[in-house]
């Protein structure tokens, strides 16, 4: 059985009436907050996030001089041995 509600001053209150005997043990899963981003930022921020992400997805993929990812370790930890 599954039941909806919300919290009013630290108690579980039904959305529809509940006969349960007192002492039936319940198990209570707090769904997660589904608000958009878009609900909180205004249209302005919004704007600046996208012209962000749009720049960082033009960065090349390899950097000037041929490095690429698959020469991280080399560069971390110098040359094998």
């Amino acid at each position: 059985m599954t039941l909806q509600g919300k919290i009013h001053n630290g108690r579980v209150v039904f959305d529809n009436p509940v006969n349960l005997p007192e002492g039936t043990p319940v198990t209570v899963s707090v769904e997660p907050e589904t608000i958009a981003i878009s609900d909180r930022l205004t249209t302005e921020q919004i704007r600046q996030r996208k012209a962000m992400f749009d720049e960082i997805t033009a960065l090349p993929m390899e950097g000037p001089g041929g490095f690429s990812g698959a020469d991280h370790d080399k560069v971390l930890y110098g040359k094998p041995q």
